[in-house]
């Protein structure tokens, strides 16, 4: 494995040089930094992927700076990488990214991944954006940072949405307590594992499989609860007796 390989591979956009950055690990960022600027979008953006691969401070410096790029499928890709590949020193960029980036994702997604990162210091500058933000997706994630941040009004919505009449609400409502990401509120799922309204076609079009709101709260159950689950997990439709499963796991963690 060898930098030359990789930079053949950026040469002809193989996507096989994401695997090779990551085997080459910081030996790969010399050739990486180097070549972001002058690549065209394509490969810009093949090169953030190889950078988030080798992961590190300078990957996540070089993701961030990639959100300036003036190509949307740049920074878009940037802002995905984010979401995985970031460091507490990323806070202050996206906290500033959520207050004046003019690419509306940018504010909302920024927001999300500083939940994630448990940037309570954004707060502020997170209401503050909530307050004004002119894009309904953006103010949406905006707040949705806040509800994972802090156990406030912005966390009483989320709640109050899993108990909304409209099915297709009630099945965002258990992704957005995944986000919050907080094993307490488990409990406000044990309702929904009976709601057997289908939201989600998860089969082909022809042939529709739809997830139900109970299929997604088993799935939240798994990725909250810490807890092995006894069937496999996924887009799926689980069985009565795997569901009442998912029910005394949260019994038990209660």
């Amino acid at each position: 494995m060898t930098t030359q390989l990789l930079e053949d591979q950026l040469n002809h956009l193989n996507g096989e040089a994401r695997d090779t950055a990551r085997k080459l690990g910081r030996e790969a960022l010399p050739v990486l930094l180097k070549r972001y600027p002058v690549e065209a979008p394509r490969g810009r953006a093949l090169v953030l992927e190889c950078l988030a691969e080798v992961k590190g401070e300078e990957a996540v410096q070089a993701l961030l700076r990639a959100l300036l790029d003036p190509d949307p499928d740049v920074w878009r890709t940037a802002l995905d990488l984010l979401h995985t590949t970031n460091s507490p020193a990323a806070i202050e960029p996206l906290t500033t990214q959520v207050s004046y980036s003019l690419q509306a994702r940018v504010r909302g997604e920024a927001a999300r991944i500083l939940g994630k990162l448990g940037a309570v210091s954004s707060l502020p500058a997170l209401k503050k954006q909530a307050g004004i933000e002119p894009d309904p997706n953006s103010a949406r994630g905006i707040r949705l940072a806040i509800a994972r941040l802090e156990d406030g009004p912005e966390r009483i919505q989320v709640l109050k949405r899993l108990e909304d009449p409209d099915p297709k609400i009630r099945y965002q409502a258990i992704g957005d307590l995944e986000y919050i990401n907080d094993p307490k509120l488990l409990p406000r799922l044990i309702p929904l594992l009976g709601d057997e309204e289908g939201v989600v076609n998860i089969g082909q079009e022809m042939w529709p499989v739809w997830h139900r709101v109970c299929d997604r709260a088993v799935d939240a159950i798994a990725a909250l609860s810490g807890k092995p689950m006894p069937f496999p997990v996924g887009k799926r439709n689980y069985a009565k007796d795997e569901i009442q499963k998912a029910r005394q796991i949260i019994a038990q963690l209660r």
